[in-house]
């Protein structure tokens, strides 16, 4: 709110200078940034307007931040100053009194505190998670699950429209669901177990609940549907339990059965990006992603080395869209590939009417390579009669958006935790949020624990960029003390809780209307600062997708109220409108903190 209320100033005082000439008209096509300034000594913001927009007006930056300087004022009563500093940097001081007065419009503004009006609103399709329902949800698909819900639902805050799937990767002719049937089919009928097999004690569980169903399996086919209907109930069991709900989950099996892979498939053909000519080509990528050869392997192998038949192999060209080699669609012996029901599975999310402006798949660590083939995918399905390659690829790259997130690495009692999916030594996600829960509320109810090992692994997995490696470390999540930041920023949550409370009994009520210009203590700014950057930071991450910096905002604005309550006295009988002001301000801090926890889930 603060920060927009300074962007239009600037904008208003960039209009007013070309109007009297003091202004270069080109200042105008520059964007303005209102930022934090590097060090408080230096005020409360900071515009980098003439530092960006000098060359293009053909004028000095330190001039032309003098013009602005003079044409914006006092924004109207909002700056005590505005500064010039270096060689055109423009900082900007807040009138105290006129930023305590927003106390109230930020108290007024309720639960919708953090929602923003997106410029260009989309509908919006996030997959995420998309196990293969062969295992149960890992510690390590639980960071896509907070990063994707989360994202989901900031991107819906800052005015989108979303729609959150799960692509079930249930294909009848997947090798690793055949195994994972066996595997359960050995334990049921005590057979022989597959060289192959899923060992984790969830496969006994399954075979369990199997050996309850009133009707057996008898065939492999059989045993793969119940074994996978069996393991996608419990992959929704446990990301209900993390607060993870799908508006769709989508069945790559129901391409199949529908007729429309193999229709789709026809129709790259047709169109001249898929055939079976018997070569392939390669690319040998560079620094930058520049090509430095072109390899044509004539007569390949067949990706899979199992196919066999005397059909020919039907190849996606993919590499005309930039992908670093040509991709399978269909194998020798007949049998589609997973690219094929890619094709099918993109087209139809773009033809949704809850959503097709742009998609955004999350992906693990291990997936980096699905980045091209997935774009080439979108431009060959994209591509229209006669348009060039490149056109095509640079719609798919608007349109699609793949989204790798980093390793988690677990650290338990000081040691690593490995996670494996074939060795049994699995540590499931409804262990982890067991396991915190326990140990950090060990006399509270069940399902009291399950809520905080929910909100303390959420807030960890939701603490570091998604790009980066994080380690999780058990100990402290669970540690009572300002060492851990979920539990520093519950305790602001509860100390403001409190302190409301104390001030309702002395009878300051959080909804009586109050004098905000009486919040002019260096603190008292500080903290209306922080609480009106919320609906800022939720726009920040939907455009680039760092929410970690809503787990930062949280702690933030944590530290920022302690301080805040550390020299400034709420309850002052003696201070009658003074407190009625601070209870206001410290009910606005709630909202604050209800917010951006909300958004984490």
């Amino acid at each position: 709110m603060l920060r927009g209320k300074l962007q239009a100033a600037v904008e208003a005082a960039v209009q007013k200078g070309i109007a009297e000439g003091t202004i270069p008209a080109a200042v105008a096509e520059a964007g303005i940034e209102i930022s934090d300034t590097k060090q408080e000594a230096h005020g409360d913001f900071a515009c980098n307007l003439a530092m960006v927009a000098a060359k293009r007006a053909g004028t000095n930056p330190r001039a032309l931040a003098e013009a602005l300087k003079t044409a914006l004022g006092d924004a109207d009563g909002l700056l005590s100053a505005v500064e010039i500093a270096g060689p055109g940097f423009i900082n900007l001081r807040l009138n105290p009194e006129a930023a305590g007065r927003m106390t109230a419009d930020l108290l007024a503004r309720g639960g919708d505190l953090a929602k923003s009006v997106a410029a260009h609103p989309l509908k919006i399709n996030v997959e995420f998670v998309s196990v293969n329902p062969n295992g149960p949800i890992t510690i390590g698909s639980g960071r896509g699950a907070a990063f994707g819900s989360t994202l989901a639902e900031t991107l819906r805050t800052a005015g989108h429209t979303v729609h959150r799937e799960y692509y079930i990767n249930d294909g009848v002719n997947s090798e690793q669901m055949r195994q994972f049937a066996e595997s359960v089919r050995s334990y049921v009928e005590g057979g022989e177990f597959p060289e192959k097999g899923y060992k984790g004690d969830y496969v006994k569980d399954v075979a369990e609940a199997v050996k309850a169903m009133p009707t057996q399996p008898e065939t492999t086919e059989d045993y793969q549907r119940a074994s996978q209907e069996l393991m996608i109930d419990r992959q929704r069991g446990d990301l209900a339990l993390f607060g993870v709900e799908f508006d769709t989950w989508f069945s790559e099996q129901s391409l199949h059965d529908s007729g429309v892979v193999a229709a789709r498939i026809a129709e790259l053909q047709t169109k001249g990006v898929a055939d079976e000519e018997p070569y392939r080509v390669k690319l040998k990528m560079g620094r930058g992603g520049q090509i430095e050869e072109t390899i044509r392997e004539d007569q390949p192998v067949d990706e899979d080395d199992s196919a066999e038949g005397s059909g020919k192999t039907l190849w996606l060209r993919s590499t005309r869209f930039g992908d670093d080699m040509d991709r399978v669609l269909r194998r020798r012996d007949g049998r589609l590939t997973y690219i094929a029901s890619d094709v099918s599975y993109h087209e139809d999310k773009f033809n949704r009417p809850e959503g097709g402006d742009k998609l955004i798949t999350i992906l693990g660590p291990d997936h980096h390579g699905y980045i091209g083939r997935l774009r080439a995918v979108v431009a060959a399905l994209l591509q229209k009669p006669g348009e060039p390659d490149e056109t095509a690829l640079d719609e798919a790259k608007e349109r699609l958006e793949v989204v790798i997130y980093q390793l988690v690495r677990f650290l338990k009692d000081g040691q690593p935790s490995p996670m494996r999916k074939r060795d049994g030594n699995i540590y499931e996600l409804r262990d982890l949020v067991r396991e915190i829960g326990e140990r950090a509320a060990p006399d509270a109810a069940p399902e009291e624990q399950t809520r905080i090992g929910r909100d303390v692994a959420r807030f960890y997995y939701l603490m570091r960029s998604h790009d980066t490696a994080l380690d999780f470390d058990l100990d402290l999540a669970v540690k009572q003390s300002d060492d851990n930041p979920v539990f520093y920023a519950q305790y602001a949550h509860a100390r403001i809780s409190s302190v409301l409370a104390k001030a309702a009994e002395a009878g300051f009520l959080a909804d009586a209307p109050f004098d905000g210009s009486l919040l002019t203590h260096a603190r008292e700014t500080a903290l209306i600062k922080k609480i009106a950057d919320l609906p800022w930071e939720v726009r920040r991450a939907a455009e680039d997708h760092g929410v970690h910096r809503l787990a930062t905002y949280v702690i933030e604005l944590a530290r920022i109220y302690h301080h805040f309550y550390d020299v400034c006295r709420v309850v002052q009988p003696e201070e009658p409108e003074l407190t009625k002001a601070r209870v206001g301000l410290c009910a606005a801090a709630r909202l604050g903190l209800r917010g951006a926890f909300d958004l984490l889930g």
